[in-house]
């Protein structure tokens, strides 16, 4: 391994932002027909930068990065979320964001930040995990059932046409 999985600092966001800014257009393109016209649009970087600094202090949420040469190649962002839902009991975390720059992916770059966001979990009392992963992200859904995780439910959209 030629990289860092290491916690979050705040020089670090930047990094993050362009990753995050990079995922969101990837998920534009991921979008299914006549949804998610928002992702395409530029994102507010300083907007962004002051969420994700938000984030970074609140001790409820982690945030871990992936450094391989001084530059931010990967971060995964989860969440304590302190209330049971109909198949989860709390706490649980909420994997908010894996991303990883496209010139590292498939490196195992992904899996290395996903089993160390498994390690910070179970140090904080958490056994169980839940994430959101795009129908046609496939390449995502493949890490994540490797890794052992299971489909929970489908969400589905539908565009109504209007007058």
């Amino acid at each position: 391994m030629d990289y860092e999985i290491r916690s979050t600092r705040t020089e670090d966001i930047p990094g993050i932002v362009n990753l995050y800014a990079e995922a969101t257009k990837l998920m534009h393109r991921l979008s299914p027909a006549g949804f998610g016209e928002r992702l395409g649009e530029p994102i507010d970087v300083k907007k962004e930068q002051e969420s994700f600094s938000q984030a970074l202090v609140d001790k409820g949420t982690v945030i871990l990065v992936a450094e391989k040469d001084g530059e931010i190649a990967g971060f995964v962002m989860g969440v304590i979320e302190n209330y049971p839902d109909d198949l989860l009991d709390s706490p649980y975390l909420t994997i908010q964001y894996i991303c990883v720059d496209e010139r590292f992916r498939r490196t195992g770059m992904g899996k290395a930040l996903m089993q160390e966001v498994e390690r910070w979990a179970l140090c904080k009392g958490i056994t169980n995990l839940d994430l959101m992963v795009w129908d046609t992200n496939t390449p995502a859904q493949s890490l994540f059932r490797r890794m052992g995780y299971v489909p929970l439910d489908i969400r589905m959209g539908k565009k109504l046409k209007g007058k």
